[in-house]
């Protein structure tokens, strides 16, 4: 079995810096913001989930074909006491492009490649697909900042798993929506989504997340939801930091205040105290206040609550909330499509933290008790 590996080492950088993609100039932006590498650590997750969640002779039906260096190669030599490795000879830039994938993927098909897997986001599943079309199955190991496609694993650890199925004949060969966002619209604060392709991907139970549903209706919950917040739940000597999401957003409409559709705000005695907020300066904001609160709203029809579509939330503010401090909120048309929501915080300690049973507010006085689990504990 042939397997594929890609790996976009750019993407996800803009997620933590505030930036609503890495793609195009937005890499040199990130950069000038102090972002760091996001995909190495992601493939690394994914090679030694593979490791230790496949069985030995399963490995040894492996050839991995990797891109060059920090594209694939410069993660896979672990695997090298079960599987047989093949390092493509091809010269890649620096910063690498979306070409450079592009040329590894057509040389991957020129080898007979079995199944790609690729480490990136939305951009990065199009650059793959863009070439591959339907000829081969592919499989997103998620580290991007926008994830809408349904391409795209759970987590590293479930794309080990989904890997380790295919191999044994276990998974099932689906269809798969390549969806994006419009990149300039959603820098101005606006939800565009537009489906560029149907892929061939693999699939085993809920180890593959689906592709996002833009849920812009319920809005009678939505008021619910808001009204009970500013009338019940809200201190005027509480900071609250209000994530992403229309939903959060009507609960800012409710108070008065202005909201960041698709960025954190933090809220204070009334009036807005950090807009769209990101890196250091979330975290100097949210640290001068001994009483403050977290409100988030579920992504989309994936169930992620914390870790994609909100990765400007860091770990080192994070960590100044409690599970107590978390205030979740979501129409029950959402919920209703999920078994429970799915934290990866990209730290193991925090997501325990905030994992098990939780209250959800989806209206007016009401409420629902979901589970939330740890991304990697999905397989």
């Amino acid at each position: 079995m042939r397997v594929g590996l890609v790996v976009n080492p750019i993407a996800g950088m803009g997620g933590a810096v505030g930036l609503k993609g890495t793609d195009g100039d937005a890499y040199i932006e990130a950069l000038k913001r102090g972002a760091k590498p996001v995909s190495p650590y992601i493939a690394q997750r994914f090679i030694e989930a593979l490791r230790r969640l496949c069985r030995e002779d399963t490995l040894k039906q492996l050839e991995v074909l990797a891109c060059p260096s920090i594209m694939g190669c410069d993660y896979v030599h672990s695997l090298s006491e079960y599987a047989k490795i093949v390092c493509l000879d091809i010269d890649i830039g620096r910063p690498t492009t979306a070409e450079d994938t592009k040329r590894c993927v057509e040389a991957m098909l020129e080898l007979g490649v079995d199944l790609i897997v690729f480490v990136g986001g939305d951009g990065t599943a199009r650059d793959v697909v863009s070439v591959v079309g339907t000829q081969r199955p592919v499989l997103g190991i998620p580290s991007g900042v926008k994830m809408y496609s349904g391409v795209f694993a759970v987590s590293p650890e479930a794309g080990a798993r989904l890997v380790c199925s295919y191999v044994e004949g276990l998974a099932q060969i689906v269809d798969g929506e390549v969806e994006d966002l419009d990149e300039d619209a959603f820098r101005r604060d606006e939800l565009r989504v537009r489906t560029y392709f149907t892929a061939k991907t693999i699939a085993l139970g809920e180890l593959v997340v689906p592709s996002k549903d833009v849920v812009l209706g319920d809005e009678e919950a939505k008021r619910g939801i808001a009204r009970f917040f500013v009338e019940e739940l809200y201190d005027d000597d509480t900071l609250y930091l209000l994530g992403p999401g229309t939903t959060v957003k009507a609960i800012a409409d409710e108070l008065g205040v202005e909201k960041t559709v698709l960025g954190f705000d933090a809220i204070y005695r009334g009036r807005v105290v950090g807009k769209d907020l990101w890196g250091r300066y979330m975290l100097e904001i949210v640290s001068r206040f001994s009483r403050r609160k977290l409100v988030l709203t579920p992504i989309g029809g994936q169930g992620f609550l914390i870790g994609r579509g909100n990765k400007q939330l860091t770990p080192e503010v994070l960590s100044l909330f409690s599970k107590e401090d978390l205030i979740v909120v979501a129409t029950p048309r959402k919920l209703s499509k999920l078994r429970y929501l799915i934290i990866d915080t990209g730290d193991e300690e925090l997501d325990t933290r905030f994992s098990g049973y939780h209250r959800v507010v989806t209206g007016y006085r009401e409420f629902t008790i979901v589970r939330i689990v740890p991304a990697r504990e999905v397989v």
